[in-house]
């Protein structure tokens, strides 16, 4: 499905204007590795990070025993 714009622009300005704001406050916030680090501390961090990033499938059984 194809769209126009309308010719008047204000829907671009707009959009141009909301994307400049999202970006302005990503820049503004640390990094979300420096606010955990902040909050619970550099080693707590890494393990809780370390075991929500791990790999949590379950082992395949065999299923014949």
């Amino acid at each position: 499905m194809n769209v126009l714009p309308p010719d008047d622009g204000r829907a671009v300005s707009r959009l141009l204007d909301h994307c400049s704001d999202v970006s302005r406050v990503a820049q503004a916030r640390p990094h979300v590795r420096e606010r955990l680090e902040a909050a619970l501390g550099g080693e707590l961090a890494r393990r809780l990070v370390g075991a929500l990033a791990g790999d949590h499938r379950l082992p395949a059984r065999d299923l014949l025993d």
